[in-house]
C-alpha cells in the first residue's frame, strides 16, 4: 500500500489536539496496513463489515484502502483518551467561552467503545485527504451512555458554536461547524462538517449512525472536498453498505 504520511485521518477527532501537539508522537504519521502486511483489528463480523463498506468506497474511487492492526487502534485511543482538552487546558482560549467543552468532548472515537471495534483508512488519488470507517458494537450501558453524549455535544456544537475562535500555542484558529443535509434517519444518523483555518485550512465531514448496537462512524478529512455535499452522498453510500453488512450477521 502507498505510504501517506502527515494525512489527518482521526476522523475529525483531535479536533483541537492535532492542531499542536509536538511531542506525542502522531500515529496518524503511519500509513493503515492492509490484511495483506498485518492482521487487521476486529472481530470477523465487524472485519467483513468494514470489507463491504470499503467496497462501496471503491466504487467512488478510493481504491486504496487497509485496516489498523491492534497496536495502530491502541495509540489512537491513547492519544484520543491523553489529549482531551474539555476546558481543562490553560494554553487553549474558545470564544464562545461555553463551547471549550463540547468542543474539546467532540473529540470522540468508536475506538474508544467495548472491546470489539475496527478502523480502516481509504485513499484516492483524486482527494488530498483521506476517508476512514470506524465500527464499534457496544458491549454495556455505559458505551450506550457515551453514545449518547456524543450525541449530545454534536448537537451543542450544530445548535450554539457554529462559529468559534481558539487560540492555542500561541496560534490563532477560526472553526465553523455546519450540518449536512443527509436522507438518513435523524433517530439512526447524525452529521456534521467543519472548516478550521489557522495554519492553513482543512476541511473534515463526520457521519455517525447507529444500527441497533453497532456504530458505525464514516468520515473524510482533508482538501475542500471533504465537507462537500458530493462527499455527504458518498459518505452515506458507504455506512449503508456496511449496516446492511452488519445486519445479515447479527
Amino acid at each position: 500500500m502507498t505510504r501517506r504520511s502527515g494525512v489527518l485521518v482521526l476522523s475529525g477527532a483531535l479536533l483541537l489536539t492535532s492542531c499542536a501537539t509536538t511531542e506525542e508522537p502522531d500515529p496518524t504519521e503511519a500509513p493503515a496496513e492492509s490484511t495483506a502486511e498485518a492482521e487487521a483489528n476486529g472481530s470477523p463480523r465487524l472485519i467483513a463489515a468494514a470489507q463491504a463498506g470499503l467496497g462501496r468506497a471503491s466504487s467512488f474511487g478510493f481504491t486504496e484502502a487497509g485496516f489498523v492492526t491492534a497496536e495502530v487502534a491502541e495509540s489512537y485511543r491513547d492519544l484520543l483518551e491523553g489529549n482531551s482538552l474539555a476546558g481543562e487546558d490553560p494554553d487553549v482560549e474558545v470564544t464562545p467561552a461555553s463551547c471549550a467543552e463540547p468542543l474539546a468532548a467532540v473529540d470522540f472515537s468508536p475506538l474508544l467503545l467495548g472491546q470489539d471495534t475496527v478502523r480502516a483508512d481509504f485513499f484516492a488519488e483524486s482527494f488530498s485527504g483521506a476517508g476512514s470507517l470506524e465500527l464499534a458494537e457496544l458491549a454495556d450501558d455505559q458505551d450506550a451512555e457515551q453514545v449518547q453524549a456524543h450525541r449530545d455535544n454534536v448537537r451543542q456544537l450544530l445548535e450554539s458554536c457554529a462559529d468559534t475562535e481558539f487560540t492555542l500555542d500561541g496560534i490563532d484558529y477560526e472553526l465553523s461547524i455546519t450540518e449536512p443535509e443527509i436522507e438518513s434517519s435523524q433517530e439512526r444518523s447524525i452529521s456534521y462538517s467543519w472548516e478550521r483555518t489557522g495554519e492553513g485550512t482543512t476541511f473534515a465531514q463526520i457521519l455517525f449512525t447507529q444500527v441497533n448496537d453497532d456504530i458505525i462512524m464514516v468520515s473524510f478529512t482533508g482538501g475542500e472536498e471533504a465537507a462537500s455535499a458530493e462527499f455527504t452522498s458518498i459518505a452515506e453510500a458507504i455506512s449503508a453498505e456496511t449496516a446492511a453488512a452488519l445486519e445479515e450477521t447479527p
